[in-house]
């Protein structure tokens, strides 16, 4: 099972930061229990306006790429590596993203595609993974048959951090729904349907993981949609693939979405993808 986001990424929160935090220390008085439970708040609120704030950063997106014809392919070749390199889904989303902003702006040679895609998931893995794991050039060229000199990564990397002006710690779906398990599952769930807590979990990772693979293909859901918002209707959309009810109370105070804000994006997650006139047209 691939992580969807590492302990080393910038958006890192842990997900049992409150499930750890509500349980009784031993040893830990009551004043402290409470100090402690407000430093978590705190955290969590800034944590929040953070993130807020770089979704908000994120460059729109018009629609103009003359390479577009091109970008199934590039994403079919960087989902393979992602999971042949074992790198979280974070790394991959935000991978394509960067790609889908940079080809929208550039006229990019065909010779040159899988350069920008190698070093877009080059930039996107320093800022997500364990630099143990990180893709060495030698190997991400290697998979496209050397077609490239290592000079040429260095002058194209410089090239996509200028365009985005050093700035490219934007927050995706992927990271979302990674904050989001934190309110994915009730205790009450868990009882009614009389399986352990481990099974429902995984059950609905997998389908988390589904939708995920399935978004980046579709560049209306990774460029017009906040993603926040579409990490919320992924959520809705996975509980009711498993049986449960779309939304709930907790997952509105974590999300600070209600289910009328993710409802119809939850149902059209689950039953068709949307098409675009101007991608047929592409």
């Amino acid at each position: 099972m691939r992580d969807f986001m590492t302990k080393h990424s910038v958006f890192y929160v842990s997900i049992n930061i409150q499930n750890d935090s509500a349980r009784p220390q031993i040893g830990m008085c009551h004043k402290l229990q409470k100090e402690v439970w407000q430093d978590i708040e705190e955290y969590k609120e800034d944590f929040e306006q953070v993130i807020k704030l770089r979704e908000k950063c994120r460059i729109p997106f018009h629609h103009q790429s003359p390479q577009f014809c091109y970008r199934q392919h590039l994403v079919e070749y960087l989902k393979r590596v992602c999971i042949e390199k074992k790198l979280s889904h974070c790394t991959l989303h935000l991978a394509v993203y960067l790609l889908d902003i940079f080809m929208d702006n550039h006229s990019i040679i065909p010779e040159r595609i899988l350069l920008a895609a190698n070093v877009c998931l080059l930039i996107a893995a320093k800022f997500e993974e364990n630099y143990l794991i990180l893709p060495k050039i030698a190997e991400l060229n290697a998979a496209i048959h050397n077609r490239y000199e290592v000079r040429q990564y260095k002058v194209m990397e410089l090239i996509i951090l200028k365009f985005f002006d050093w700035y490219i710690m934007f927050p995706t779906a992927a990271h979302y729904t990674h904050y989001y398990l934190q309110a994915v599952l009730t205790p009450s769930e868990v009882k009614e349907k009389q399986e352990s807590r481990r099974t429902l979990f995984y059950n609905i990772h997998d389908c988390i993981t589904e939708y995920l693979d399935q978004i980046i293909d579709n560049i209306h859901y990774m460029q017009c949609y906040p993603p926040s918002k579409l990490a919320a209707a992924i959520i809705a959309a996975s509980r009711m693939q498993i049986g449960l009810t779309m939304w709930t109370d907790q997952l509105e105070d974590m999300t600070h979405y209600v289910k009328e804000d993710i409802e119809s994006l939850a149902l059209q997650l689950k039953t068709a993808f949307i098409n675009c006139e101007k991608c047929i047209k592409n």
